[in-house]
Parts: structure tokens; C-alpha cells; sequence
């Protein structure tokens, strides 16, 4: 029975720990200056964000690439009339939308349902938080010149003002480390992350109708790995995305984001023996990753089974310490070299608390599925978590 726990755990850090060092491998993703300037339809869903979105847009305008070689589309869902016409004075096509069931996915569908595809080379989705930089266009363009089907930028924190938002972002900066930069470096397609994303448009269009989830990020990682799609990863182009500020809020981001892996990973598993049939080692790598569950939790669970495994069986406890040390040295070697400071060590000290948050959105898993979970944004809060 120890046997049968410990086999899952060992596959799971030793998952983290080849991509943690596969992150440390020096290596660069350069392309050069393309001469052909693409046509992009940039996507900000936008629920209720009125505090934020106008700020979004204004930032997105700044850019170095030519304004007639891009469109931006806000799909409005419950915002205010004054900010409606705040976006269209600033140039922008407003979506209302009347869909029944709210999500990401019916925002992007509605999108593509309006604009003509033959307008547009390629799209950019972000999210109604994101900021950009001047020249983020220009550098994604030479990716998809240089024939990219499918781009991840890089995202990163844009707010540190609560404990929880700072782990949050070093919690992104992981992810951007295992499952991208690694991944990329190793010769595997990096995974996208929900925004700071960018399509070729049929593909995407084509692909979308098939998608109502909420969860559309991993069903388009779904597809991408169907089709044999190999995701690019843009480490030095960045996207600032807002991290949420309290305990509540990131329980409730993460029980969408829990339902929706454990959704996907049980349609990618019904095609296992394809996978391994058709040598689809990417989809194969996808279905491992999706089986893991929230890094906070194996922190908190390897400790605890090691311990009742030490009460039971003291000669069987060694190797789930051995276990635990090789998972705390590759989150060690994921973490970026920024983040070695004093706050971080602080902050440490309250995983326990994020530990319980996450647990609590397991119990949360079922409206995570089926209902749509919003995780505000510009509110400025005060960190009750010290």
C-alpha cells in the first residue's frame, strides 16, 4: 500500500525536478527582425472590470506597430455604459454580449462569430488586467513570422502589495520556469497560461467552436497536442498580470483552475492508448502534468505521509525524505534568482495558510466546473494575512 502511494509522488517530484534543471540550461530563443508585418485581432474579456480595462487599453495603444495592422475587441460583460463609450472613444470595437452561460470561451466564440477571418493573420488574447509593453507586437510578430502556429508570452506579476499576490507571483514564475521555459528548452511545446496568448486565427477560430469549457486554456493545450502544434515560448516578451490580493480570491481562482486540469486530464487519459500508439510523446508529457495536483498541496502532503509512514514503518520513512528534499531543490532551482531575499523567506511562513485555501478549493470543485468564477481586479486591499 506505501508502494502503490509513493510511486505517484516519486513520478511527480521527479517531474519537477528534470524540468527545474532543464530551466537552468542556458539557452536562448532568438528570432530576427522580420520585414512582413502580420494583421492581429487583440482579445481583452472583460467581466465586470471596469477599474481596470481602460488603463489595459491605453497601455496596448502604446505600441510601436502600426495601428492599422491591428484591431482591438473588448467583449463588455456587465460593464459600465460609461466605460463602453470611454473604450470606443479610444478606438475600440464593444462587444455586449447575451450569452446565457458565462465564460472566457462563450467571450472569445462571440469574438470570432463578428469579425471577419480573412481580416486578420493572427490573435492575441489578454486578459482585461493585462499591461504590455511598446513593443510587444513588433517581437510576437517576428515569432509568427518565422512560422509559429501558437505563442506564450511571458507573464509576470504586476502587483506585490499583499503576501498572498508576492507568492502568487513567485507561484507564476514557477509555472514560467517548469512548464515553459524548461519544457521549451528540453525540446517539449511550453504550456499556456490563459492570456499573453497569441494564434494563428483559423486555427484558433476553428478550434474554439469546439471549446464552451471553463477551463479553455488547457482544452486549447488539448488540441494544440492533438494537431502535433508545437506552443513557443517568448520568455523575453512580458505580459503584467494582476495577482490576486487575498486568501478568498485565490481559492476561488484556483477551484476553476483545478476543475478544469482534472476535466482535461481524464479526456486526454480515454486516449492513452493513442498516444502511445502514434509516439505523441508532448501529449504524453501533458497527461503527467495534468495528474499532478497544486504544488502547495504535494509541500504539505509528502511531510504528512512521510510522517505516518515513519509511525508505521520507520525503515520505509527515509525515502519519502529523500523524496521531499529532491522536491524542495527543484522548486529551489525553479524559483528565479530575484526572488532570493528576505520578503520571499517571509512570506514562506505563510504556506500554511495557502495550503488550507487550496484545500478548500477542492471542496469547490464541482461549481468550478460548471460555474463562472471571477476574480476581481483593481481593487487595492490591505494584506490581512500578516
Amino acid at each position: 500500500m506505501e508502494t502503490l502511494i509513493f510511486i505517484p509522488f516519486l513520478v511527480w517530484v521527479m517531474y519537477f525536478f528534470v524540468f527545474s534543471v532543464g530551466y537552468r540550461v542556458p539557452k536562448k530563443l532568438l528570432f530576427a527582425r522580420s520585414p512582413i508585418q502580420h494583421r492581429f485581432l487583440i482579445i481583452f474579456p472583460a467581466y465586470k472590470e471596469d477599474a481596470v480595462i481602460v488603463d489595459s487599453i491605453q497601455s496596448f495603444l502604446r505600441q510601436d506597430y502600426p495601428k492599422d495592422l491591428y484591431e482591438i475587441v473588448v467583449v463588455s460583460d456587465s460593464m459600465s455604459g460609461e466605460t463602453n463609450e470611454e473604450l470606443q472613444r479610444l478606438g475600440v470595437r464593444v462587444l455586449i454580449p447575451e450569452y446565457k452561460k458565462r465564460s472566457k470561451a462563450a467571450a472569445l466564440n462571440l469574438t470570432m462569430s463578428v469579425i471577419r477571418e480573412e481580416d486578420f493573420d493572427g490573435v492575441v488574447i489578454l486578459d482585461a488586467d493585462n499591461l504590455v509593453f511598446p513593443n510587444y507586437l513588433t517581437l510576437v510578430n517576428d515569432c509568427f513570422a518565422a512560422g509559429a502556429i501558437a505563442v506564450q508570452t511571458h507573464r509576470i506579476a504586476k502587483n506585490s502589495n499583499t503576501d498572498t499576490a508576492y507568492l502568487d507571483g513567485i507561484s507564476e514564475e514557477i509555472n514560467n520556469s517548469i512548464f515553459r521555459k524548461g519544457h521549451v528548452n528540453l525540446g517539449l511545446p511550453a504550456a499556456l497560461t490563459g492570456s499573453g496568448m497569441l494564434f494563428e486565427i483559423k486555427w484558433f477560430k476553428k478550434t474554439m467552436a469546439k471549446i464552451s469549457s471553463m477551463g479553455e486554456d488547457k482544452e486549447l493545450e488539448y488540441y494544440l497536442l492533438l494537431d502535433k502544434i508545437f506552443t513557443v515560448y517568448l520568455e523575453n516578451v512580458y505580459v503584467l498580470d494582476e495577482k490576486v490580493q487575498t486568501r478568498r480570491d485565490l481559492s476561488n481562482q484556483r477551484k476553476r483552475w483545478i476543475a478544469a486540469q482534472i476535466d482535461t486530464f481524464l479526456i486526454t487519459l480515454k486516449r492513452f492508448r493513442t498516444i502511445i500508439r502514434t509516439h505523441n510523446w508532448p501529449m504524453l508529457d501533458k497527461l503527467i502534468q495534468w495528474s499532478i495536483p497544486p504544488r502547495i498541496i504535494l509541500l504539505g502532503m509528502v511531510p504528512i505521509l512521510g510522517c505516518i509512514v515513519y509511525f508505521v514503518a520507520p525503515a520505509l520513512a527515509y525515502k519519502w525524505l529523500i523524496l521531499y528534499v529532491f522536491f524542495l531543490l527543484s522548486l529551489g532551482l525553479a524559483v528565479p534568482n530575484r526572488f532570493y531575499n528576505r520578503r520571499t523567506l517571509i512570506c514562506f511562513l505563510k504556506l500554511p495558510f495557502i495550503f488550507i485555501a487550496i484545500l478548500r478549493s477542492f471542496m469547490g470543485i464541482k461549481s468550478g466546473r460548471n460555474t463562472f468564477v471571477h476574480t476581481p481586479h483593481g481593487e487595492k486591499k490591505e494584506d490581512y494575512n500578516h
